[in-house]
């Protein structure tokens, strides 16, 4: 087991070399690994990744199993490094926060935390989790005003769609879309704009896909939820998807 030294440390075991997937996460982890969470893995085959919830794992990179984790007190959105001194090793992260996609309610924090074997140190108090699900800008817009469809890379402001590509944090048109549950959603790339833009839904995972100028995708959401997105050329245009039951 990892214990903190002047905060914490994980020892080395046999390695193995492979090109192949040994391994993949079905399962959501409850914060999104999508958002700057670096990842470091060490000859031992360790793997350490810091969440926005403030924990620290360690997972054995063979399979995914979690061997170790460590509560640092603020988000952890930076990659922990590996170093040695004295021929001891250690592993550093920093947890300062992140307010993407988490807005304000990402815990904040100003914490440098350094692992060996042998630690004494306590993890710190767990802090408020962060709300995965954050406000896009807009306000809702019932799908049946717009023929079920989102217009990437447009400003929508005052029921139309603009004329001029943009890639503001508010480039969906609509940013908000309210639909029923089984309502197919289009997605569409103008064909007068200049760039290959795209859907890249976070979360969930439902889709990603990238449209050159003139194309379309759909997509039908059979569940109640909220569905939030990004640009696949652009990641600051964020738009949500809201199926009502």
């Amino acid at each position: 087991m990892c214990t903190a030294a002047t905060s914490g440390g994980c020892g080395a075991r046999g390695s193995t070399t492979s090109r192949a997937v040994s391994w993949r996460a079905t399962a959501r982890a409850p914060p999104s690994l999508a958002h700057g969470n670096g990842i470091l893995t060490t000859a031992s085959d360790l793997l350490f990744i810091g969440w926005p919830d403030g924990n620290l794992l360690c997972l054995d990179a063979r399979d995914g199993r979690e061997l170790w984790r460590w509560q640092t007190g603020a988000a952890v959105s930076s990659s922990p490094i590996a170093y040695e001194i004295d021929g001891e090793q250690y592993i550093a992260v920093y947890a300062g926060g992140t307010g993407i996609p988490y807005g304000n309610s990402a815990p904040r924090g100003d914490h440098l935390w350094a692992f060996k074997l042998g630690g004494t140190v306590s993890p710190a108090a767990a802090p408020p989790p962060p709300v995965v699900r954050r406000p896009v800008s807009g306000q809702p817009v019932d799908g049946a005003a717009v023929n079920n469809t989102v217009v990437l890379a447009r400003v929508y402001a005052n029921g139309q769609v603009g004329t001029v590509e943009s890639t503001a944090v508010n480039a969906m048109a609509p940013t908000h879309l309210r639909v029923p549950a089984g309502t197919t959603v289009t997605f569409v790339n103008p064909a007068d704009n200049v760039h290959v833009h795209g859907a890249t839904q976070f979360f969930e995972g439902l889709f990603d896909i990238r449209l050159k100028p003139g194309e379309s995708f759909q997509y039908t959401f059979a569940k109640p939820g909220e569905y939030f997105f990004n640009d696949t050329f652009s990641p600051r245009p964020t738009g949500k998807i809201e199926v009502t039951g």
